[in-house]
């Protein structure tokens, strides 16, 4: 009999859940469901003439819609139709099309089907200790008020088609692309699902969820894999070995030896079983993290060790069980679906969202792997976590995570957890793209890249009379009373796509979103070329001013002003108060002083002189011994990887080690847009490159210019006139402001944030001020939700979760906080103050 601490192992991953080990195995060979009790749940269906084994044209769907033109039927075998099952629970919605529109698929793993997942994600069943608690059921992650939930088993195994059923070695060698289709089939022709919102599963479940996107991304809105891989076994070392040792244990047994393999007429208990129990030693002692597996000793794992004598009681003993469950056809079957899988050249055209969920210390599917098809996916995200059950903590990984900000900004996004205040979905949002191979002859920025709403442009002339092509978005749902706009302004190198998950959070609150590239970045580049690039902030305010009030009738809007756009809608709100309702500032520039001359290396330099404005060549003379436009024109590929993720390189010996400076502390969706942008623009159009890179520094200048210590008319002493409810956001991390290098301002709490509230708070106009912590300068793409969520409250009700000055240094500089005298809750030297974690 296994022991307790092995059954709840034997109940959630590869091991068979709890209630197995009672099938008989004379009639059929293999149990049609993992958990025995739960059989009666399972629905199976026959899928006629479906081909098996063959090669997929993944560029012609219809040649393959059942099964690839080369394969076999099990008919032409005389076996009778494909067969597949399911689980389905919840509750599905029609569409307007009479087909089911908000299915979830859940894919089973490489020992596991429908009942194996029902007994570990459903509300109340035997596996939720182990998965870290229920995942399905009312009001869970996936909810069955909400969602139509389908768990599939897969071909090969359990209630789907498989050697075991009779045909054995005869049985065609099918392929995930095989499992999905079949599965599709069982979708589409007997459930009535027309859409899937999301594809999902653990393991090899995770695998083939990676799968349903690369085949049906019309049908599959988004995937998200936890703990599975686009290229198995073979592509890892550890894999490899793991799985090529537990096939070579089934090829060992003394039964196969003798047989080749063909072993159906022998009676069940003269099966290959030791070769499969051999097998399942192999995987149950990788499966786990070694340091783990030492620790438990020696009698808590002998049940695992595989002997061909066993030479003390209970030696084997749980994969003996094993061995005599699962049938070894079956499994080297299983195996080799592995050995064969690689879809990495597909990646870099994957249509759906995706976000992988990974173990770091999986030994199996490692995650160097996975690091490589999250980084080949456009838009894909990666959240991991250690554990000491290594592989089998993918059950609990969505459990474990639930509060990481990138998987819950996921979950927000593709709808599965609720959006409060959400209206609507907004109009035709697609998820961004960067084409990392551009063509130079191409405008990079209208041609290469793919953005998340309609692009419109418009002509908008400075007070210099210099005309300007913009590029920007205008979106909203429809019928919305009393709709409130939001004007979105990107920072200094950054672009209006890069607020995509911004823009569509607020239009699906009911706001309607402007954002424009300012002349000379993003789609406002490409018009502008050969215009003198040295404009002032003051000219792009005026710009925007003719675009968003003269051609857009908007006469009054919130203004969302990032790093370098902070600043320029503190001086919009200064030229036009009657046109602002309110301002949210990220990150902003403008809240610090500079002095006119800075020194390097010994020289002075009179980098913000404002004879220089709207002189190129007087600005190039200044500025070029700085060697900052050099060295922005110079940076490689890898150099903008490792500095946009605070890495430094070493040039020598190419060690990688943290940097204080960077930009983005998780990388998300459109974390990795801009950095792929950057990155691909180098090899992009040169005119489109030399433009942008010359604005990138150029502006450094446009912004410390209207900055000057001293002078009276600076923007930063106007900052008090402003009347309009300001809503400030710092990451606590931020590595930029204040910019020691050109002011020698060391200290964002006590020289930027505090005296700015001060000031402000005087004049009458309080400012709403949130820190978040382990956030760096792009707050909006480090904690995506978040940060959108508060963006909207602002506008919905002028609050934020506001901190104190106290907070505000704590978080920034790690200080100690003095505890006042008594009372219960006080904080006292070396603690944080409760309720700073979100």
């Amino acid at each position: 009999m296994l022991r307790t601490a092995r059954l709840v192992a034997v109940a959630t991953l590869l091991i068979v859940p709890i209630g197995a080990g009672a099938q008989q195995a004379k009639e059929p060979i293999t149990a049609r469901s993992a958990v025995a009790a739960l059989d009666d749940l399972k629905k199976t269906v026959e899928i006629a003439d479906f081909r098996i084994g063959g090669s997929y044209d993944l560029a012609n769907p219809e040649a393959w819609a059942n099964g690839a033109p080369d394969g076999k039927t099990l008919e032409s075998l005389d076996a009778g139709p494909l067969k597949t099952a399911y689980i389905a629970v919840g509750t599905p919605h029609e569409g307007p099309d009479g087909k089911i529109d908000n299915a979830i698929v859940i894919s089973s793993f490489y020992s596991g089907d429908a009942t194996s997942m029902y007994f570990n994600w459903i509300d109340g069943q035997g596996g939720n200790a182990f998965s870290g608690g229920p995942l399905i059921g009312p009001g869970k992650l996936f909810d069955t008020d909400r969602f139509y939930v389908v768990m599939v088993d897969a071909l090969g195994l359990w209630g789907a088609s498989k050697p075991s059923d009779g045909l054995g070695m005869d049985f065609p060698n099918y392929s995930y692309f095989d499992m999905v289709q079949a599965n599709y089939r069982l979708l589409v022709d007997h459930l009535n699902v027309g859409h899937v919102v999301l594809a999902t599963g653990v393991s090899m479940g995770a695998t083939q969820s990676y799968v349903w996107g690369l085949m049906h991304p019309e049908f599959v809105s988004a995937v998200m894999p936890v703990g599975g891989a686009t290229a198995t076994d073979g592509t890892a070392p550890i894999a490899a070995w793991s799985f090529q040792n537990a096939k070579a244990g089934i090829e060992g047994d003394p039964v196969w030896q003798k047989t080749g393999g063909r072993y159906y007429d022998l009676p069940k208990d003269q099966h290959p079983i030791q070769g499969s129990a051999f097998h399942w030693s192999v995987l149950q002692l990788t499966g786990y993290d070694l340091a783990h597996r030492q620790s438990l000793g020696w009698d808590a794992v002998k049940g695992d060790v595989f002997a061909w004598d066993p030479p003390e009681p209970g030696f084997g003993d749980g994969v003996m069980a094993l061995g005599r469950l699962f049938d070894a056809v079956d499994l080297k079957y299983r195996v080799e679906v592995g050995e064969r899988h690689n879809i990495n050249e597909y990646l870099p055209d994957y249509e759906p969202r995706t976000m992988v969920i990974h173990i770091e210390n999986d030994q199996w599917l490692t995650i160097d792997k996975a690091r490589e098809s999250v980084g080949l996916i456009p838009g894909a995200q990666l959240a991991t976590e250690r554990s000491p059950i290594a592989h089998y903590a993918v059950f609990s990984a969505l459990n474990s995570l639930d509060d990481d900000p990138m998987l819950s900004s996921f979950l927000h996004d593709i709808g599965i957890l609720p959006t409060y205040g959400k209206v609507c979905d907004a109009p035709d949002y697609i998820s961004p793209r960067v084409n990392m191979n551009p063509d130079p002859s191409k405008s990079f920025w209208k041609d290469e890249m793919r953005h998340p709403f309609p692009v419109k442009f418009t002509k908008a002339s400075d007070d210099r009379g210099i005309e300007w092509e913009i590029g920007y978005f205008d979106v909203a749902c429809p019928n919305i009373p009393d709709q409130k706009t939001l004007v979105v302004v990107h920072g200094k190198g950054a672009f209006a796509s890069h607020y995509g998950y911004l823009i569509k959070f607020a239009v699906e609150q009911g706001y309607r979103v402007v954002a424009l590239d300012a002349p000379d970045y993003g789609l406002s580049g490409p018009g502008n070329l050969g215009k003198n690039p040295a404009r002032s902030l003051q000219d792009i305010r005026v710009a925007f001013h003719h675009v968003i009030v003269d051609q857009l009738g908007i006469d009054k809007a919130y203004y969302l002003g990032h790093s370098m756009g902070g600043q320029i809608v503190l001086g919009y709100a200064l030229s036009w108060p009657e046109a602002v309702e309110g301002l949210i500032l990220e990150g902003p520039a403008g809240l610090e002083e500079f002095p006119e001359s800075v020194e390097f290396g010994g020289q002075s330099y009179h980098l913000f002189d404002p004879a220089i404005d709207n002189d190129k060549a007087l600005w190039e003379q200044v500025w070029g011994p700085t060697g900052m436009l050099d060295g922005e024109r110079s940076r490689t590929a890898e150099g903008v990887r490792d500095f946009f993720h605070f890495q430094t390189r070493d040039p020598v010996t190419g060690a990688v080690s943290p940097s204080p400076f960077g930009y983005f502390k998780r990388d998300t969706e459109y974390a990795r847009l801009h950095t792929d942008q950057r990155v691909a623009m180098i090899t992009g159009n040169p005119d489109e490159f030399e433009q942008w890179v010359f604005a990138f520094i150029f502006d450094v200048y446009s912004i410390g210019k209207e900055l000057v210590k001293g002078d009276e008319n600076s923007l930063f002493n106007r900052l008090p006139q402003i009347k309009a409810p300001i809503f400030l956001a710092f990451g606590a991390q931020e590595p930029f402001i204040p910019s020691t290098a050109l002011n020698g301002l060391t200290d964002m709490a006590n020289e930027v944030i505090i005296p700015f509230e001060q000031r402000m708070q005087d004049a009458g106009n309080p400012v709403e001020t949130k820190l978040y912590p382990g956030v760096g300068h792009f707050i909006h793409t480090d904690v995506p939700y978040e940060f959108a969520r508060d963006a909207t409250d602002f506008m919905r009700t002028g609050r934020v979760n506001a901190v104190s000055p106290d907070v505000i240094d704590a978080l920034v500089n790690g200080l100690t906080l003095a505890a006042t005298a008594g009372g219960p809750g006080n904080v006292g030297a070396g603690e944080k103050p409760a309720g700073l974690s979100k």
